[in-house]
């Protein structure tokens, strides 16, 4: 869906000119060793929680402000959708904006297809917010989203009342959502993923009743925080959430830096020829289920410190300092509720995996295989290209270290996980080789080019 005017005009002011990543660059051999920025370095701001915000403002009672908003496209499609259903959203300052509440009931517009582009977590919080609204709209997404299972979202939804139909292959977008009242109950969620957790604590907090929702892993809980923080009752005990229905109270939230956008930095660190120097990544949102990535760099072998800040807010922010005293060594990464506190870094882990001494297992992750791709076939398939000893599983990867080449050329899955790893890798094995299809990187990180270039030089082509 094209921008019209007036969201240009928005996402103009909020975040200036939309930066367009290229697709193609060549990546040179990595800078010598070298001092780095005695302030550290800032990684971007919070996606996840940019996402949730702004879904939670459009139903507070009142205006709220979030500062520090991140720039990327999913951001971004959250943003279209919630002008598209009338909901007042201004932007006041450089990446702050204002939302005023309209609550469910305000949300009653007709007939439009609200477009989430890419995003996952776009898609699924709008159809719960939908669900429980005035609403009669379509939600849908591009070729990628539309083949990404919904059914995990769509079945509980549907047992809490909602009124959904899908228009296409069952239990895909695009889905069109007619409103009503939902009632309270308990929904299942069968999931190893926090995001139908999340769009089912945003339609249980505008039911006529309690909802209880079962689930097998406790994962990232940015959404149990914000609307804890805002005044609605939600209870957790070991693998049950109940949320009461009740409106949120508006509020002033400074995003974050993205703990993603941390483990990227820190991630290029360690595969540089500066690893043995301390990186310092400032104002890191340090929740401990969006933390694994750093727990498993400990047991690699890296030295991590976290030194706690006090900043007011829903979610714990550190400064997080990184080294690598010696070498990395291989480790084993398992069990559901680390692997869901990493669950987006695991490429990355797996690309410095292949420089490490002895393999590393990747096991409980087949939820990777349904995200923007099948993140273990892309990612094993990418770690061959640099000729790395990689198996793929059922659940994961086995990384066996052997050198590594670089090749002439990639061509990168539409991934931006991937294209993550795939700086990584072009670091660790010396540069000199083209990469092509960069650009997915702009789905969460369009500054993704210049965490690269602070550690190798690099062309566009």
């Amino acid at each position: 869906m094209t921008p019209t005017a007036t969201e240009e005009a928005l996402h103009t002011a909020l975040f200036g000119p939309e930066r367009r990543l290229p697709d193609r660059i060549a990546v040179h051999a990595p800078h010598p060793d070298g001092p780095l920025p005695p302030a550290g370095l800032v990684p971007h701001p919070d996606k996840a929680i940019s996402q949730r915000a702004t879904m939670l403002a459009a139903l507070a009672d009142g205006t709220s402000r979030i500062r520090g908003l991140a720039d990327c496209r999913d951001v971004r499609a959250n943003l279209r959708a919630l002008t598209a259903l009338g909901v007042p959203v201004r932007a006041v300052a450089d990446a702050t904006v204002e939302i005023d509440g309209r609550g469910p009931l305000g949300l009653d517009r007709r007939g439009p297809l609200l477009d989430a582009g890419n995003s996952a977590t776009t898609s699924r919080l709008l159809l719960a917010v939908l669900a429980a609204s005035a609403a009669d709209c379509t939600v849908t997404g591009n070729a990628l989203l539309r083949a990404r299972p919904m059914a995990e979202v769509l079945g509980p939804l549907r047992n809490l009342g909602a009124d959904l139909t899908e228009l296409g292959e069952p239990g895909r977008l695009p889905v069109r959502v007619r409103g009503r009242r939902l009632r309270g109950g308990t929904v299942d969620v069968a999931v190893d993923s926090a995001q139908p957790v999340s769009a089912l604590l945003f339609a249980g907090s505008q039911a006529t009743a309690p909802v209880r929702i079962t689930r097998r892993t406790a994962a990232r809980d940015h959404t149990e925080r914000l609307l804890r923080w805002t005044g609605v009752a939600v209870t957790e005990t070991g693998t049950e959430l109940v949320v009461t229905p009740g409106r949120p109270r508006p509020f002033d939230l400074e995003v974050p830096g993205d703990p993603s956008g941390a483990a990227l930095l820190a991630a290029l660190h360690l595969a540089s020829p500066r690893a043995r120097r301390e990186l310092t990544l400032r104002r890191v949102g340090v929740n401990p289920r969006r933390t694994g990535f750093f727990h498993i760099l400990r047991s690699m072998g890296a030295e991590v410190v976290e030194v706690p800040s006090d900043e007011p807010g829903p979610e714990p922010v550190a400064d997080i300092r990184v080294s690598l005293p010696g070498r990395l060594t291989g480790t084993e990464v398992a069990g559901p509720r680390l692997v869901q506190s990493a669950i987006d870094e695991l490429p990355a882990v797996a690309a410095l995996a292949t420089a490490a001494t002895g393999p590393t297992v990747i096991r409980d992750a087949s939820e990777l295989r349904g995200k923007d791709t099948d993140r273990i076939a892309t990612t094993a398939e990418l770690l061959s290209a640099f000729g790395a000893g990689v198996r793929p599983t059922a659940d994961g990867l086995v990384i066996e270290p052997r050198p590594l080449t670089a090749p002439r050329r990639i061509d990168l899955p539409p991934d931006h996980r991937v294209v993550f790893a795939a700086f990584v890798l072009t670091l660790l094995a010396g540069g000199a080789t083209e990469l092509h299809g960069v650009s997915a990187a702009a789905t969460s990180h369009p500054g993704a080019l210049d965490d690269l270039t602070r550690y190798a030089p690099v062309d566009v082509l």
